[in-house]
């Protein structure tokens, strides 16, 4: 996975009349929330500070992948000016970009495979499974191990809602897709 470009979705929305970010969002947050959890069959945990919108926990055969989901165009991370936020324009751009997890798992479900190729596309980093789903390198939690019967166990991490430093999430997730164990 070494040299590969870590990638995110982005939604664009067009507005009807230049509006501020803000005034947008204060109409738009939960038609955003319900069409993201709609297309990627996530749950969204909300996040108060601009311009991060919060955090999608995609489910991914019972484990949660996560991705942060922010304001990507016309304003950036990591602070934008406040006062971006508003003046008018004429579209926003929402970005969901896999993260690393920075907090520790709510639980682990067992799931029993006969061999990680047949899984599909998963890769195991010594506690951590890389997964491609979408298109996108997603990181979770995971354990393994042989199965008695012939196969392997793995134990995905489910995740609850929790606060997160983007910058650290991203940090740590280039460090686990560069790898080499």
């Amino acid at each position: 996975m070494q040299g590969l470009l870590q990638r995110r979705v982005k939604y664009r929305f067009d507005l009807p009349v230049p509006t501020s970010i803000k005034s947008w969002l204060a109409e738009a947050r939960q038609e955003v929330r319900t069409l993201l959890e709609r297309d990627w069959e996530a749950v969204m945990c909300p996040e108060a500070e601009l311009p991060s919108l919060g955090m999608l926990l995609v489910e991914w055969r019972g484990a949660h992948l996560p991705a942060d989901v922010s304001i990507c165009a016309p304003v950036s991370h990591p602070r934008p000016p406040p006062l971006a936020y508003d003046v008018p324009v004429e579209r926003v751009d929402v970005c969901v970009e896999p993260i690393a997890p920075v907090f520790p798992p709510a639980e682990y479900i067992a799931i029993h495979i006969p061999s990680v190729k047949t899984f599909g596309r998963i890769s195991l980093r010594r506690n951590y499974a890389v997964v491609k789903h979408r298109g996108l390198l997603f990181v979770t939690e995971a354990r393994h191990g042989p199965e008695p019967r012939g196969g392997v166990e793995l134990l995905l991490a489910r995740y609850r809602c929790a606060s997160y430093d983007l910058g650290e999430a991203l940090k740590k997730l280039k460090r686990i897709l560069r790898a080499r164990y």
